[in-house]
């Protein structure tokens, strides 16, 4: 149930921030038009410079009203062509960014509650008596202040989001906070390369009966299920895998029917969560692929910019270069002193390398110094992966190799490319080396 307020709230918070907004400034007007009738008799407590008379104050918080809505479309109008800019210079996938960038919605809900509020409290300030001095007109122009400094903060915020330096920068610190909570995830449970399920003498498939991305998996109700029993939970999919109808999603191994708990399957099933589109949530995979898709547009045809390419590459060769660090493919969770396991593939790095590097290798392949920041990226990983992951990136460096040589005919280009391959293989020697190292100290 937290799993799905937690997808719907990623789904609408937007409008979330919108009704936060709205209430407060609801909240604020009743306050206020409260104290003003005198209903609540607070008025003898304020400054009377801080009152106005009731024509003086029709007359500003009208003016403000029709300011506020001027100011309202005029954001409006400015964040329609960053999203624009978004989408047709970085990629559609981080248009998402800019609308959920807090300056973004916060700038709307406060432009949108102070016209409510200037709007409210004139539509019912006819019920206050008249020849009174009124608190309405001043809170208003308060809020209008504040306004303003938000509207400033609100211009250096898009003139720095619209920096493709500064976009990328963004979603690599986000890509690094998932990496980190997904690694520290993998260092409480044990990880594996390979497990086993001949033991058991029965199990059973359970397939998917929705279609969307896979967002969360809640591990620790499937643990708390089978807490009692002898079996194991194999999860087919991986969170932000698109799954369809009649999809594998898991299987359970066990040795007695009769000591499976009742309804298991669909009380497993109710632990995956689906949307309809990707989302940030626990998929660091996402946050890397908006990476990869700036770097595609930048070395395209129409925008041919090799140099933000080459800038995504790099980071994208420190994001890989944390996730090889971890070994293991599989990883199995279980409680103490439980006989129930649940193994979930969570990383792969040969796969995670093709599906990160593969497009820009394809499309950038005729251009030397896109290459270059490829192998070089392929260095960064090689340098702080595990001894047991070195060989995977010596592999797919001899398949980039393969994919590319064939463009650069020219003796000079040849050299650099090779250069680079042999770079990389005294690079996976030295892991070799120390994994034997390691092995015999063991």
């Amino acid at each position: 149930m937290i799993q799905k307020i937690r997808v719907l709230y990623e789904n609408n918070k937007v409008w979330l921030f919108l009704s936060k907004y709205l209430f407060f400034s609801l909240l604020l007007a009743m306050l206020i038009l409260l104290i003003d009738s005198r209903i609540l008799p607070l008025i003898q407590y304020i400054p009377g410079f801080f009152l106005t008379g009731i024509d003086l104050a029709k007359t500003i918080l009208g003016t403000l009203a029709g300011a506020l809505l001027t100011i309202t479309t005029f954001t409006f109008s400015t964040i329609m062509v960053v999203l624009t800019t978004y989408s047709s210079n970085f990629s559609p996938r981080v248009v998402e960014n800019f609308l959920t960038d807090r300056i973004s919605m916060k700038v709307l809900g406060i432009f949108t509650g102070g016209f409510f509020y200037c709007i409210t409290t004139l539509l019912f300030m006819r019920t206050t008596v008249q020849n009174q001095l009124v608190l309405s007109a001043t809170v208003a122009v308060v809020y209008s202040i504040v306004c303003i400094a938000y509207f400033i903060l609100f211009v250096f915020s898009v003139s720095s989001s619209i920096q493709a330096s500064k976009l990328i920068t963004r979603l690599f610190l986000e890509s690094m906070e998932l990496i980190e909570e997904t690694l520290e995830f993998r260092d409480k449970h044990e990880t594996t390369s390979y497990f086993s399920t001949e033991s058991y003498p029965s199990h059973y498939t359970v397939h998917t009966s929705e279609y969307g991305y896979l967002e969360l998996i809640n591990f620790h109700s499937m643990l708390e299920m089978i807490s009692e029993v002898d079996c194991t939970i194999v999860i087919h999919t991986k969170i932000g895998t698109f799954v369809s109808e009649n999809m594998p999603l898991f299987s359970v191994y066990y040795w007695n029917q009769e000591t499976l708990p009742n309804k298991l399957d669909k009380r497993i099933e109710n632990c995956f969560t689906f949307a309809n589109e990707k989302m940030v949530i626990s998929d660091y995979t996402f946050t890397v692929q908006k990476i990869v898709e700036i770097a595609l547009r930048a070395i395209s045809p129409g925008i041919n910019d090799p140099n933000t390419a080459i800038h995504c590459i790099r980071f994208i060769g420190v994001l890989m270069a944390r996730i090889s660090e971890s070994e293991g493919m599989y990883s199995v969770l279980h409680k103490e002193e439980s006989p129930g396991r649940i193994v979930y593939e969570e990383f792969h790095l040969p796969h995670a390398l093709f599906d990160t590097y593969q497009q820009i290798v394809h499309y950038g392949k005729s251009d030397l110094s896109v290459i270059n920041a490829v192998f070089e990226s392929l260095k960064t990983i090689l340098r702080s992966c595990s001894p047991a992951n070195g060989k995977h990136v010596q592999i797919f460096s001899s398949y980039v190799f393969d994919k590319v040589s064939d463009f650069h005919k020219h003796p000079y280009d040849q050299k650099r490319l090779e250069n680079h391959l042999y770079d990389i293989q005294v690079l996976a020697n030295l892991k070799r080396v120390e994994e034997r190292g390691k092995n015999e100290s063991n």
